[in-house]
């Protein structure tokens, strides 16, 4: 299977809390996020957690990352941490 990316974006039911990140591989390889700490929210509470898809089919990692920080730059700086498990627009 030939790897793509994509960006998503985590929803946290529980907390009301938000994660935007990417991810280069398949949609359903099962990885989650960088964040630690909704790492550890989502291993105790994943049934709390629902992902979307919000942009699909990047073909290379420098766009990828690029495309991802124009993600980020639509999150607040005052939500940083607290709406969102980002703590950064850093890619």
């Amino acid at each position: 299977m030939e790897k793509t990316g994509f960006i998503y974006i985590w929803y946290d039911r529980k907390r009301k809390m938000y994660y935007v990140g990417c991810h280069w591989g398949s949609e359903d390889d099962g990885y989650i996020c960088s964040s630690k700490r909704m790492n550890d929210a989502y291993r105790y509470r994943p049934q709390d957690f629902k992902r979307r898809i919000i942009q699909r089919g990047i073909t290379d990692r420098k766009t990828l990352l690029e495309v991802e920080h124009k993600w980020l730059q639509f999150i607040p700086d005052k939500e940083l941490g607290k709406q969102y498990y980002n703590h950064s627009k850093k890619h």
